[in-house]
């Protein structure tokens, strides 16, 4: 079928446009510059089914430069019959399903939410690990039952962004050959020309960390860009494909950063002149009819394929081979009572939390396949490796265990990308470096995935290394983001508790360790953290004052107890594992702990 493809590509820009007018907000630039770009892909290369819109084996594809938001939800509607008008027409507005950034919604096929620069393209990365990590646990011989590649689209933001350097880095050792970096290069941002902070050659720096670069001189040129995403898939590498491109192409201030994020109406209606368009949310429906059809026929034969290489799989597979499988296929909810599982007689009560915290990680990591992470360079201090699990590298990517290196936001990234691949992900730093991490953290709770940042070395008291490795904010911090549970256990039965409830929740978890040793409390429970907070300690005859402690803290509320009673003041004592948690017990149980 031959598309007018010229006359598609003006549609979905127009429809772009007319719904930043509409909403008197928004990116015009990127939505004229890339739009061929989008276009090419969606139609030529991406891998999906129509019908089943989170089946496991689609291609990804992550909109970075998320202040492009109308161009992908226009190019949705137009090529994918995502969305309707009256919703393009509401964008962003409050309750809309066209937010003015991307929002993770698979219904929708937006993969992840982004606005953040560079966090797209670090998570990214993530996605593309798991998507390794899959491969290669997974496919057999003869037997390829996963095999997707990674899009993400980038602006010269997202390269500014000291995440993206950890990214490419990180990706470029790795030799993630699955991701395919697309570069809208204009050369403007918001403030002016790139030039006035940024002129490095980005090419040379990705050649540098090990990727393939390729160079499309004429973003508005189909062919061009579309032989380049072929050259793309072929690659041993990762790629970066830088398209140069005009920002706001067809407008009176193209190539200039008033075009960046203003449209004034005199020149959305000259632009519409010269890409001869009708009135506002219109479009040539013979135009977007050939090409639903021209995608549904390209894509009709992925998932049928697909689905004869798993029940080959399937009927080669003992119960637990299908179990594994299954379990990341279907995204299981994973209920494990660690209390269960782990022998308490052998927990070693004089070792630090560390220690045991990495006793029941490595239970947990028998009994459930797809848990997976690492560390920012840490494994020797917060003790989080899955021993036996091996390395995951550009050698063998069925490791479990991460080398993150000394990057902290990106692997909070990777683990959102990892999670977004049905992934239960774990990644450790110290406590005062989870400020490094707080984007990534945002948005795991914004996305709610099953991510768990392992925070150690929690107290003031870690001392000898001096304030810049003493939290004191951090804490705060963390139990302040909406959406994310904080647990701050005081001893290895509520650390168990911690985990049984983080494994059950599915929910983005922080766990706050201390560097030393916390000795046993005698009415702890693990079962009680699901409560969040419990009395651990009670009076003897009147109540004169309740102590509330967490974490490392709990054992000197205990102290204090009992130099108060020296006093004859009766203290009790509450141990609050988690506050979010007490917050939503019902008043009865909160009265029962907190008299009026």
């Amino acid at each position: 079928m031959k598309l007018n493809e010229k006359r598609i590509v003006n549609d979905i820009r127009l429809l772009s446009l007319d719904m930043i007018n509409n909403a008197g907000s928004g990116h015009p630039g990127i939505t004229l510059s890339a739009a061929p770009t989008l276009y090419t892909l969606f139609a030529y290369h991406l891998k999906f089914d129509l019908e089943r819109k989170s089946w496991c084996n689609r291609d990804r594809f992550v909109m970075s430069a998320g202040h492009g938001s109308s161009l992908l939800y226009a190019t949705l509607f137009y090529l994918l019959d995502e969305f309707n008008i009256q919703e393009l027409k509401d964008f962003r507005k409050i309750s809309s399903q066209c937010n003015g950034h991307p929002e993770y919604n698979l219904n929708n096929r937006i993969e992840m939410t982004t606005g953040p620069l560079g966090e797209g393209f670090a998570t990214s990365v993530g996605m593309a690990i798991g998507e390794k990590y899959l491969e290669s646990s997974f496919n057999r011989k003869k037997n390829t039952v996963f095999n997707y590649k990674i899009y993400t689209l980038v602006s010269d933001g997202d390269l500014m962004e000291g995440i993206s350097y950890e990214a490419a880095s990180l990706a470029g050792n790795l030799g993630l050959d699955n991701l395919i970096v697309l570069y809208d290069s204009n050369g403007v941002t918001a403030d002016g020309p790139l030039d006035k902070a940024m002129y490095e050659n980005i090419g040379d720096r990705f050649i540098s960390m090990n990727w393939e670069v390729i160079k499309v001189k004429n973003g508005e040129d189909i062919g061009e860009i579309s032989n380049a995403i072929d050259k793309a898939k072929k690659c041993k590498k990762p790629v970066l494909i830088e398209i140069k491109t005009v920002l706001g192409k067809y407008s009176k201030y193209e190539g200039t950063n008033r075009i960046h994020s203003n449209l004034d109406k005199e020149d959305l209606e000259e632009i519409r002149m010269k890409l001869k368009g009708t009135s506002p949310f219109t479009y040539s429906e013979i135009d977007r009819n050939n090409a639903l059809k021209f995608i549904k026929d390209g894509t009709s034969d992925y998932y049928r394929d697909w689905y004869s290489e798993y029940e080959m799989y399937i009927a080669n597979s003992t119960d637990n081979e299908k179990d594994k499988i299954n379990l990341i296929i279907e995204n299981e909810k994973i209920s494990l009572d660690i209390n269960a599982v782990v022998d308490s007689s052998k927990i070693f009560e004089d070792k630090t939390m560390r220690d045991i915290n990495y006793q029941i990680m490595n239970v947990i990591g028998t009994f459930i396949p797809n848990f997976m992470g690492g560390s920012a360079d840490l494994f020797c201090s917060t003790k989080t490796y899955l021993k036996g699990k091996n390395e995951f590298s550009v050698d063998n990517y069925s490791g479990r265990n991460i080398n993150f290196g000394v990057r902290e936001n990106l692997m909070g990234a990777v683990m959102n990308g990892l999670a977004l691949t049905n992934i239960r992900s774990y990644g450790s730093t110290f406590l005062t470096f989870s400020d490094y991490m707080k984007p990534s953290i945002r948005m795991s709770a914004m996305m709610e995935l099953p991510v768990t940042y392992i925070f150690t070395h929690d107290s003031i008291r870690v001392g000898e290394d001096g304030p810049t490795h003493e939290p004191i904010e951090q804490l705060g911090t963390l139990r302040s983001i909406p959406g994310l549970s904080v647990y701050r256990p005081c001893d290895y039965k509520e650390l168990i508790g911690s985990w049984t409830n983080i494994l059950k929740e599915g929910k983005p978890s922080a766990l706050i360790l201390p560097r030393g040793h916390n000795n046993t409390m005698k009415y702890t429970s693990p079962k009680m953290v699901s409560r969040g907070g419990y009395i651990i300690s009670e009076v003897r005859t009147r109540l004169d004052l309740i102590i509330i402690a967490t974490g490392s803290e709990v054992e000197l509320a205990m102290n204090i107890k009992e130099e108060l009673l020296k006093n004859y003041i009766e203290a009790r004592v509450v141990s609050m594992p988690n506050m979010n948690l007490f917050l939503k017990q019902d008043k009865e149980y909160q009265e029962q702990v907190f008299p009026t």
